[in-house]
């Protein structure tokens, strides 16, 4: 809807979002914490917009989709909005931000919990920044002035049907494009249903140790950028939980030894070495990004192939008859 005043046409907030592309939550934020336009009033306090503001508004959409931190754009003037997107637009796929602007395109991280906040406060090594955070999913709802964020992080003791809707509001709110939820419980219906709600959710079960949870999100982070030149791995699927414990595995080995058949034995064998390196994987020390996404393929990589042992051993025991519980 818009309004005619002094000649100049004025625009509601639903005329602006629909022409920008922007929710009306973030044309709130980014005008009450960056300043990126000073609306109008009318007489019943609604806020209206002139043109130049639609405008602005539609510019710095498109270069935060293309990297840039509205933080470091808002208070530019627009032709020098507008130029930053014609040099975007040049050179797309090799666009480099000007480091004389100190506009440099790093991923937006926000976190709710108490705990993860210190986990991830280095996020430098992965071209990131923590913008926002806050102690819980209650008060992040809350104060409603949550930033934009590339990737948001949440930590839940545990995940209940009626959570979905609060997650799925602070991912709009947001502008999320991807979700790490970390949980300790949950039923697989929730899961389920959490997963169809929220586009670019990922589910990880706690408890999760500090690579985990940072190679996680670089994993994340770096699906995002496309896979970056010196950063392309494809990542396999998330890490699936064990079938046999090393105790297991141990009594396997000695039960297998006094039947003719010996393949239980090196199958038991062959998974404690697997194991025994997708631990070391997971925990073998990063130097820089490019190692720790590494460390995280190799990692997802032992662990499927793991599973598709466990799997076959598993139906070895129950065709030999093998009783080791």
């Amino acid at each position: 809807m818009s309004e005619q005043r002094t000649d100049e046409i004025l625009y509601g907030m639903g005329a602006v979002a629909e022409r920008t592309g922007l929710s009306a939550p973030s044309i709130r934020m980014w005008e009450k914490r960056y300043g990126a336009v000073v609306p109008e009033r009318s007489e019943t306090n609604r806020r209206l917009y002139r043109s130049e503001d639609v405008e602005r508004l539609s510019v710095m959409k498109k270069l935060t989709d293309r990297g840039h931190a509205i933080s470091r754009i808002a208070n530019l003037g627009l032709d020098r909005l507008k130029a930053l997107l014609d040099e975007s637009c040049v050179d797309e796929e090799h666009a480099e931000i000007s480091a004389d602007d100190e506009l440099v395109a790093r991923r937006r991280v926000g976190i709710v919990s108490a705990g993860l906040a210190e986990m991830l406060q280095d996020m430098e090594l992965f071209e990131a920044d923590v913008v926002g955070t806050a102690e819980s999913l209650e008060l992040a709802a809350k104060d409603g002035n949550f930033p934009e964020v590339d990737l948001l992080v949440i930590e839940a003791e545990a995940l209940f049907l009626e959570t979905i809707s609060k997650l799925r509001n602070l991912v709009q709110a947001c502008g999320s494009r991807l979700t790490l939820v970390v949980y300790r419980f949950a039923s697989s219906k929730t899961v389920t249903a959490l997963a169809k709600a929220i586009e670019g959710v990922h589910l990880l079960k706690a408890p999760v140790t500090d690579i985990q949870l940072r190679r996680e999100c670089l994993v994340l982070l770096n699906s995002l950028r496309g896979g970056a030149e010196g950063m392309a791995i494809r990542q396999p699927g998330p890490v699936p939980p064990r079938l046999y414990t090393a105790d297991q595995l141990a009594r396997l080995s000695r039960i297998s030894s006094a039947v003719e058949c010996e393949c239980p034995q090196h199958m038991a064998e062959l998974l404690k070495g697997l194991t025994a390196f997708e631990k070391y994987s997971e925990e073998c020390e990063d130097r820089n990004a490019d190692d720790a996404l590494m460390h995280a393929f190799l990692h997802r990589t032992t662990a499927h192939v793991r599973r598709t042992m466990e799997e076959a051993l598993r139906h070895l025991v129950h065709s030999e008859g093998l009783k080791f519980d």
